[in-house]
């Protein structure tokens, strides 16, 4: 019984992030009060792990320098480097707590993302029937989470803050109900449970979760052979973002926002010099800014903006961990379009880029060498492996979407599949070295089998 109150209260800490209890000096959720509890209880129990030292301490340095240079104040740094450590040493106690078996961890999180997807169907479920207390939730106490239009007429968050963050969290999730599916296997979970897991995801409408799609086909690809399914598997994706983009409204905005900004020019073509012209000119050239480029594509070139001129003058350590809303101050184009978007001014809209604004260089090439070493490849149908692959594909999906898309390091528990990510590699490691030596024990034994009988 103990046992499962201590894995409801670590996974909801992955789930459960919807519910904030105060929003001064900071926002504290209701999953921190488990955190707090179990890491106080886990520190007594487990050896506390010294080598993330190694990160750290740079980190602190390059903190403090940046603090000295006035490019960050020592409250927000603390902020954001306390939130990190905390996040990274508990995740590691509950690895510890787990004796680092990454596939009951991994099979834990598969149940809770069942249960997730069955909320969702419901909630969309009883929209279509007029129920509004069975599918808003927010009277029940979920005041970070509303219901998002779109989609069937809603757009299926679940117990979510929104669609996106249940697109990232069921990433892996949706991963394995594809390998499922398509391969005809049933790890994990059942096909009908893959069949919901699929369906659900795609109800939410999110760019995320179509970005999802994309790199589970690019992770499906490199494991099964470009060479080998390319040809099917090309024009069958061209087929389903065509059907996307025509159909999805809220897709085909952000996707029209991004190629305006980033391929188009939009705003350096209209938006160079904000000098020229009257009060009309300049007006006019706001509004056709507006018109054709979604919020959320021109908050994420934004940040991207932010970053490359932050980047520039910080190119080694970056401006220190929790700097990025000076550097926002400093290079924001809110100004052209009458600050309409100041969103996520903290956290860049994207990990990756609050990455590199923050910690630069350092940062960048140390997020890069950590998901190349800990990757895990697919070897072949026969190998006994298959979990680790699957695991390290599946975590890896989360990742990239949150590299992509969520810029806060800790949200939802977000080191945990770190970890996870460099555990199953660990075990990966010490089941293939159990491999061969089993394999020289076996063939020692038939030598000397063979120098017995001669």
């Amino acid at each position: 019984m103990l046992n499962k109150i201590i894995d409801f209260g670590i996974f909801s800490i992955l789930f459960v992030s919807s519910i904030i209890l105060s929003k001064e000096p900071f926002e504290f959720y209701l999953n921190y009060i488990p955190l707090i509890i179990l890491l106080i209880v886990f520190s007594f129990k487990f050896r506390f792990p010294t080598k993330i030292l190694y990160l750290f301490i740079p980190l602190l340095i390059f903190g403090l320098i940046n603090i000295f240079a006035e490019n960050n104040t020592i409250e927000s740094f603390l902020k954001i480097y306390l939130n990190i450590f905390i996040g990274i040493v508990f995740f590691y106690y509950v690895f510890d707590y787990y004796e680092r078996d990454v596939k009951k961890f991994f099979s834990i999180y598969m149940s809770w993302c069942i249960v997730v997807c069955i909320i969702g169907l419901f909630q969309l479920g009883f929209y279509f029937l007029g129920v509004k207390y069975l599918y808003n939730f927010g009277y029940l106490g979920l005041n970070k989470w509303g219901v998002t239009q779109g989609g069937m007429g809603i757009r299926i968050n679940s117990i979510f803050c929104e669609p996106s963050y249940f697109a990232s969290t069921v990433g892996p999730a949706f991963f394995i109900s594809v390998y499922n599916l398509v391969f005809n296997n049933t790890w994990f979970i059942s096909k009908k449970k893959s069949i919901l897991i699929v369906f659900t995801y795609i109800l939410t409408f999110s760019s995320l979760a179509y970005l999802s799609i994309l790199i589970v086909i690019i992770l499906l690809l490199l494991n099964y052979g470009i060479v080998r399914y390319v040809v099917f598997v090309v024009p069958l994706s061209l087929i389903f973002f065509i059907f996307i983009y025509k159909n999805v409204p809220e897709f085909k905005e952000r996707l029209d926002g991004v190629t305006a900004l980033y391929i188009d020019g939009i705003l350096e073509n209209e938006g160079a010099d904000q000098t020229k012209g009257g009060f009309l000119s300049q007006y006019k050239a706001k509004v056709n800014v507006l018109g054709k480029v979604h919020g959320s594509s021109f908050v994420q070139y934004n940040n991207f903006i932010i970053t490359k001129k932050n980047f520039i003058k910080n190119p080694l350590f970056g401006s220190g961990l929790g700097s990025h809303q000076y550097a926002f101050e400093k290079y924001n184009l809110n100004a052209f379009i009458g600050d309409k978007y100041k969103n996520n001014n903290t956290d860049a809209n994207s990990m990756l880029l609050r990455i590199i604004s923050e910690t630069g260089l350092f940062g960048l090439i140390f997020i890069i060498l950590f998901i190349r070493d800990n990757y895990i490849k697919r070897e072949d149908d026969d190998s006994q492996n298959t979990y680790h692959w699957l695991i390290s594909n599946a975590t890896l999906v989360i990742i990239l979407l949150q590299l992509f898309r969520q810029g806060n390091y800790t949200f939802g528990g977000f080191m945990a599949y770190m970890w996870l990510y460099y555990y199953t590699k660990q075990s990966y490691l010490e089941f293939k070295e159990k491999q061969d030596n089993a394999e020289l024990t076996t063939d020692n034994e038939e030598i000397t089998n063979q120098s017995t009988i001669q």
